[in-house]
């Protein structure tokens, strides 16, 4: 019997996809690569499961476009990286945040106010996602809702009858409009779920072997915290 698969979505959000597809532009610039080069790019030894499905989020945000041995970072992630807060700045950043197609379904739903997410989630199950992906998609959908919709506020404080996503707008890769960081500080936040959420702060100048020990670390303390939640209790 076959094992069923939700339909193809983004597994990350905007945020975290962004500064991931940074990686490749730091390592890359503009020339086109082959998918190992990228996965090594992005701290994967190889291809496998993981760096397939991370390529292929970033693929979808269009953060990178080609495959094989031609992925590239697009023009709107060029626009992000190397451009100053402004109307152009946003739109890439708009293009991107709504580029894969359920997104951009959902956003027409969101023109007025996002339904329910009970009703959401009936609408994805009907689309054929499993009940477990079809939270997921609602949590990361919301989170770059969040990320455009406030934003726009950023930017453009004062005006009315304002649309809920508009171009102008300067976006950074918080939820929330961030306290100015410290030097060498980086901050990012990850919807888990719609009722949690992570945050990782990073100082300092980190190596390639930085964050393979990090990868390390976080692995760890997820499997301890996840023994923790099933033991059963005394």
């Amino acid at each position: 019997m076959s094992k069923h698969r939700s339909p193809n979505c983004p597994q990350i959000t905007f945020a975290e996809a962004i500064e991931k597809g940074r990686r490749v532009y730091e390592k890359e610039h503009t020339h086109p690569a082959a998918k190992e080069v990228v996965a090594g790019d992005l701290g994967y030894s190889g291809i496998n499961g993981r760096s397939l499905s991370l390529i292929g989020a970033l693929r979808q945000y269009g953060i990178l476009e080609g495959s094989g041995d031609a992925l590239r970072v697009t023009k709107d992630a060029l626009a992000y990286f190397e451009m100053d807060d402004g109307p152009e700045k946003q739109q890439a950043i708009q293009n991107m945040l709504f580029a894969p197609a359920l997104f951009a379904e959902l956003r027409e739903l969101s023109k007025d106010k996002l339904p329910s997410d009970g009703n959401l989630r009936h609408q994805l199950i009907g689309k054929g996602f499993l009940p477990k992906a079809a939270d997921e998609v609602i949590a990361t959908f919301r989170a770059n809702l969040s990320l455009a919709a406030n934003g726009e506020n950023e930017y453009d404080e004062g005006e009315k009858e304002k649309p809920l996503v508009t171009p102008g707008a300067a976006v950074t890769p918080l939820t929330k409009p961030p306290i100015p960081p410290a030097a060498g500080v980086q901050s990012y936040a990850f919807a888990l779920s719609p009722d949690a959420r992570a945050e990782l702060v990073l100082r300092g100048s980190l190596t390639a072997e930085d964050f393979e020990l990090l990868r390390d670390h976080i692995e760890l303390t997820i499997k301890a915290l996840t023994r923790k939640t099933t033991e059963p209790k005394q």
